[in-house]
């Protein structure tokens, strides 16, 4: 009897030290990617994608130090969203547990960031569907979660998208095509660049032969010293 109840005892010290040993791994992992995260958001503050977006914001007057935008939190990984725009606060929430590298924080950033903007810049109006879809369209060409030849992506991005929301749902075919024709080729901040001494290279998208999305594009090259423009077919 006595050899039963230690064997038992032993097994629960054993559940024991391997629940310990689990919630520790757990924990230096989670600790590892929050880590991870805020390296990223160092990084990107340095990169050209962000200097576009800052310049506007200093314009609009609001900050445009990324750790007074971005804050980083613990997420449900059964919940899809990975990152959420607060309008109230002008604060972008990233989920830190869910950034698989630093291309997919790109993308997080980028798209995110896009609401901000044209919340600094239009004052979004959540209850505005037609408003709504243009800033989704907007986000996901410029994070580049969608390639702008692929508008079946923006379909599914949108629809899903106002479905959850409870002013929009099942509006989407009254909306969406009145929406993407022009906001998929609006692309600011991207094309906001103020002339510097320094030659830009500017991506100009136009339509050709297509009634919806733009086929083809050139570079067009703004030589300061020349003071002229060079297109160059790409």
């Amino acid at each position: 009897m006595s050899g039963q109840i230690d064997s038992e005892e032993a097994l629960q010290k054993s559940k024991v030290l391997f629940e310990r040993k689990r919630l520790v791994t757990i924990s230096n992992a989670l600790q590892l990617m929050e880590k991870n995260a805020k390296k990223y958001l160092e990084q990107f503050e340095q990169s050209p994608d962000y200097r576009l977006f800052r310049t506007q914001f200093r314009q609009y007057q609001h900050t445009s130090q990324l750790d007074q935008i971005v804050q980083f939190q613990l997420c449900d990984l059964n919940d899809p969203d990975i990152s959420f725009y607060r309008q109230a606060e002008k604060k972008i929430l990233v989920c830190y547990n869910k950034i698989r590298d630093y291309t997919h924080f790109q993308q997080i950033m980028k798209y995110d960031l896009t609401f901000l903007y044209d919340d600094l810049r239009a004052k979004i109006d959540w209850y505005d569907c037609s408003m709504l879809s243009c800033m989704k369209i907007r986000g996901l060409n410029i994070s580049g979660k969608c390639k702008q030849s692929d508008k079946q992506c923006f379909i599914d991005e949108v629809k899903t998208s106002l479905e959850r929301s409870e002013v929009c749902k099942g509006k989407f075919d009254e909306y969406f095509e009145k929406s993407f024709k022009q906001c998929v080729m609006d692309i600011a901040p991207i094309n906001s660049v103020q002339q510097t001494k320094k030659n830009y290279i500017f991506l100009i998208q136009y339509e050709l032969f297509q009634e919806l999305y733009c086929e083809n594009t050139i570079l067009l090259v703004f030589d300061y010293k020349q003071g002229k423009n060079n297109k160059i077919n790409k």
